[in-house]
């Protein structure tokens, strides 16, 4: 059998968003979500642009920063959203925007310093305290991370997100039935939400429900067919049910995806 493998991860967000418009502030909500590269290099083009006859507009350098973002340009998204928060103190987007880019290079304490501003001007952003419950999870600051999810329900109980970082959580402390629950809420709350399915999988596995983990799994391709982590644990799971010849099939085409490297993740202890 298989030795368990360390890449079968449970994750805690997953990115969805719209196209901003140039030089506007943006709706932080919509950050994380991608747009078209030739939209995104053209909106960068006419903010370079802009930038060029008018550099002291802190609006200009916010917008550019999500761009970058949306390239995953992490040190020019930090660049920009510092020269806006130095032009307005009060651009305070800026200061979500530099603290989910600082915990993409890295710099996690930073991020957390960053999201901090933002909560403290924003205290009923249940968003914010999600990705800064991220960040504690990141640190392995989980008495921090289950506060910020927790109020991040209490301010909306409707967040699939948090649902999912605090199954998260509750996984790590191997107390599946309330991460199983928290899972569930999820991907009834966001049947699109493929990291849900794929946390809901894992938590059945370990629980040996392997019936219902295969059913989720398989929700979870359905929806990322590449997904190399979930294909994996799909492996394990027919491994549990005996079908090795599948399992040894699936986990060899696994072998030959990439990593999956924009999903904030937090494995399970």
């Amino acid at each position: 059998m298989f030795k368990f493998i360390d890449s079968l991860k449970y994750s805690a967000i997953l990115l969805t968003s719209v196209f901003l418009p140039v030089a506007v502030f943006a709706d932080i909500t919509t950050l994380t979500q991608p747009g078209s590269d030739s939209d995104i290099d053209k909106t960068l083009q006419q903010l370079n642009a802009q930038l060029k006859s008018s550099n002291k507009k802190a609006t200009l350098y916010l917008s550019r920063g999500h761009i970058y973002f949306r390239k995953h340009d992490f040190q020019n998204a930090i660049d920009d959203y510092t020269s806006a928060i130095e032009l307005d103190p009060k651009s305070y987007d800026a200061y979500y925007g530099r603290g989910l880019a600082n915990g993409r290079l890295g710099f996690i304490k930073n991020g957390i310093r960053d999201l901090t501003v933002y909560i403290k001007q924003y205290p009923e952003s249940s968003l914010a305290f999600t990705k800064r419950g991220v960040r504690y999870l990141w640190l392995a600051e989980s008495k921090k991370a289950q506060s910020d999810f927790e109020m991040a329900l209490k301010l909306n109980p409707d967040n699939a997100e948090a649902h999912d970082d605090l199954g998260v959580i509750f996984a790590q402390k191997k107390k599946y039935q309330q991460a199983i629950s928290h899972f569930n809420s999820t991907v009834k709350l966001d049947p699109t939400y493929q990291k849900g399915f794929h946390n809901l999988a894992m938590a059945y596995y370990l629980t040996g429900l392997d019936e219902l983990a295969l059913q989720n799994v398989n929700q979870a391709l359905n929806l990322w067919p590449d997904s190399r982590s979930s294909m994996l644990l799909k492996s394990e799971i027919l491994i549990a049910m005996g079908k090795m010849q599948d399992a040894i099939k699936l986990r060899e085409e696994a072998e030959f995806l990439p990593e999956g490297n924009w999903h904030e993740q937090a494995p399970v202890n």
